[in-house]
């Protein structure tokens, strides 16, 4: 009789096979379900589009800079100009359609202009005064490979106040497959992204832990919604799409490459780990950061909101002398056991004073009260709107938000109204309220602090603290921003409704936090991506506690509990309605068409059916790359080392510690942010409210878990982290 070990070796073989081949079923099936709705939006029969706004700068050629006329947006041609739109696939005709406006090229003496579509043969149409609309079609063999060209001659002249040539301008173009005249096939190029994205994220969630069969329908469900946005015109594909998907195909792919080095790799000593994962992340940022340039044509640090301007200065060395002695200090203090007050006091005087020390020692003795006082785009110069009337100011704010600042037509009214507060207690002017705005910022590594606190006790929230205040978006936009209040707000209530769902799962804790997100939401509709931080907590709450207390008693609890701080939000609301008319949703919904306004989000493609969908995938892309991009440069690659290393034991722990918890909370927050695309650039200073749970992490990990025997990588990263500080604070012009 054979014993159960070997009927278990005898089987494990099979075993091997069949997840063998639920693995290859998996990544087939999304391979041909991708090639299917990729058919199937080739041969929806929506144009493609390109604007002379376009910041797609490849498809353009022989063209000069975008100006504004009597009929919008154009660019002249140089007389011999190209304009592409990539991805329209291999399709028997196509309708292509080109607006072309002649008056003023008519007065320099073009009155004819010669098109070529693809390599059809040319077409000479005569150039009226008012715009006009050209259309023409292609067959297959007109049209070179799947991407297709219009090329626009004219004579040209030179212009005397400007040395360029004038050929004609140029409105825009539209191309459209014709689905009716035979099938089209998938251009080759949007077939590969779609696959790579797709197979990519799969491979990403399957070597992450999720189960296969979940994994797969995740991309499924996402790849049916984008298609069915594409096939039912909702959001535009958008000329650029596929150059703007290269800077996430390659971040997820390194997402894939890194998780499974990190799972085959096995190095001698725990240092060579953390060398590994700083060379890794270091790689992965630089060259995503070069490829988002080559393709946007930007130079410099962008997509980083700075510019450079070098300011070298000797003083520097007084702030980094602090700095360090003010270390060296909790350093000693890590050994001994500590009571709450000196923890808060060290980390409030180091977030305090440093930022400031620095920002002093750099840019001058009055830096700290240089944004209000300088900056055009403050609520500062809202707060006259107030006219010591804040319930009708808040009663008419839809009507007034228009006339507001940059930044005071883009938010709630409650950051102009704590402004015009600051000024009937202390006066008008920017000194209180840039030094109030410090103040309040400085309490963010508090969070730190109290989240360290109940994770691991006294050197956790220590160390927590310590990293919470140099790092680098704490430090440079602590002194010059106000988004620091706002942050401060959505960290409490980020922090308590994570506290909440622990055991004694506290009611006091889940109304802190809807007092606190009410109040964020209040200054900013930031606040709103808290929606993906609670959803994560709470499933992760029920994966975690429901098998110790029940499925059905910690469901109710999770449910009692959000239901709360839901419910204080939602009152608070209804007493602003009734009591001034304010309607918070009307007017997220003003200012985000504001906001698209401003930053010309809808230049190319004019506003989406409703305000809260992308203009186009290409313009989603491009700043989706950009801002994960800055916000990752900002959490530096040695803390992104540490979150690794602790999502990798997480996985092995199957994310039942509190500290698992939080960090799967704080990447699903980060992710949905990200993916949310509401977001243009920034990011480094509006998600610094995750800042603080960052730091509790990275600290978690520098003290090995509970001990301080491998603290040395508290020092480590400290030292990095502040020497990076320093040089951004150098070389970067970071005053927003």
């Amino acid at each position: 009789m054979t014993t159960i070990t070997q009927q278990l070796k005898r089987r494990f073989p099979t075993l091997n096979k069949l997840v063998l081949w639920q693995v290859l079923a998996a990544y087939v099936t999304i391979t041909l379900f991708v090639i299917g709705l990729n058919w199937l939006t080739a041969n929806a029969g929506q144009p493609l589009t390109i604007a002379p706004a376009s910041a797609s700068r490849w498809l353009l050629a022989g063209l000069n800079q975008v100006e504004t006329g009597e009929w919008g947006d154009f660019r002249w041609t140089d007389g011999d100009s190209q304009v592409c739109v990539e991805g329209v696939g291999y399709a028997p005709r196509s309708l292509v359609t080109v607006w072309l406006a002649g008056a003023y090229a008519r007065s320099l003496g073009t009155n004819e202009v010669t098109l070529v579509a693809g390599q059809a043969e040319p077409v000479a149409v005569p150039l009226t005064t008012e715009l006009r609309r050209y259309t023409m079609i292609t067959g297959a063999d007109q049209q070179a490979g799947a991407n297709v060209c219009l090329t626009i001659q004219s004579s040209a002249v030179r212009d005397p106040n400007n040395p360029r040539w004038l050929g004609v301008p140029f409105h825009g173009l539209r191309v459209m497959p014709l689905a009716v005249a035979g099938g089209v096939i998938p251009a080759p190029a949007g077939l590969a992204t779609g696959l790579a994205l797709a197979i990519g994220w799969l491979a990403l969630l399957h070597f992450s832990g999720v189960p296969l069969l979940l994994a797969t329908g995740l991309v499924t469900l996402v790849s049916v919604v984008i298609s069915y946005t594409l096939i039912g015109g909702f959001v535009p594909f958008g000329a650029g799409t596929l150059r703007w998907a290269l800077p996430t195909v390659v971040g997820v792919w390194m997402g894939v490459l890194g998780l499974a080095g990190a799972r085959w790799l096995h190095l001698r000593r725990p240092w060579m780990y953390d060398l590994a994962g700083i060379l890794f992340w270091s790689v992965a940022l630089i060259g995503t950061f070069w490829l988002l340039q080559r393709i946007s044509g930007h130079s410099g640090v962008w997509p980083l909101k700075s510019r450079i301007d070098p300011s070298p200065t000797w003083w520097v060395i007084v702030p980094i002398g602090l700095a360090i002695l003010w270390f060296t200090i909790g350093w000693r203090w890590l050994a001994r056991p500590l009571q709450p007050v000196p923890v808060v006091v060290y980390t409030l005087l180091g977030a305090l004073v440093l930022p400031v020390a620095f920002d002093i020692a750099v840019h001058g003795i009055d830096a700290p009260i240089a944004l209000f006082r300088d900056s055009p785009y403050e609520y500062l110069r809202d707060t006259p709107y107030v006219a010591g009337d804040p319930i009708g100011f808040m009663a008419n704010f839809e009507t007034i938000a228009p006339q507001l600042s940059v930044h005071g037509s883009t938010h709630p009214p409650g950051a102009i109204l704590f402004l015009w507060l600051i000024e009937q207690v202390f006066g008008p002017g920017p000194v209180a309220t840039s030094w109030i705005t410090i103040g309040l910022t400085a309490l963010i590594p508090l969070v730190a602090v109290w989240v360290g606190w109940r994770l691991g006790g006294s050197q956790l929230a220590l160390a927590a603290g310590m990293l919470a205040v140099v790092l680098p978006g704490q430090m440079i936009y602590g002194v010059t921003s106000l988004d620091g209040v706002f942050s401060l707000l959505i960290a409490i209530g980020a922090a308590s409704f994570f506290f909440a769902l622990e055991p004694p799962q506290r009611p006091a804790l889940a109304i802190i936090s809807g007092l606190s997100i009410a109040a964020a939401l209040f200054m900013t509709y930031a606040a709103t991506q808290l929606f993906f931080f609670g959803v994560a907590v709470a499933a992760l709450a029920l994966a975690r506690h429901g098998a110790q207390a029940g499925w059905r008693t910690t469901l109710l609890v999770i449910v009692r509990q959000g239901a709360i701080a839901a419910g204080v939000i939602v009152v608070i609301y209804l007493l602003i309605f009734l009591t001034t008319g304010f309607n918070v949703i009307s007017a997220s919904r003003l200012a985000t068409q504001i906001n698209g306004e401003m930053m010309e989000r809808f230049r190319e493609y004019g506003p989406p059916p409703t305000p809260f969908l992308p203009p186009s995938y290409d313009y989603y892309l491009r700043f989706a790359a950009a801002n994960l991009v800055s916000y990752l440069v900002f959490v530096t690659p040695w803390v992104l080392t540490a979150l690794s290393a602790l999502y990798l034991r997480a996985g092995r722990e199957r994310w039942q510690p509190a500290w698992a918890a939080l960090l799967g909370a704080l990447g699903a927050f980060v992710l949905g942010m990200w993916l949310s695309g509401l977001f243009n650039r920034e990011v480094e200073r509006i998600w610094m409210f995750t800042y603080p749970l960052v730091a509790v992490l990275a600290a978690y990990h520098s003290l090995g878990g509970e001990t301080v025997r491998q603290g040395r990588r508290l020092v480590l990263y400290f030292g990095l982290t502040l020497a990076f500080f320093v040089v951004m604070k150098l070389t970067l012009y970071t005053i927003w």
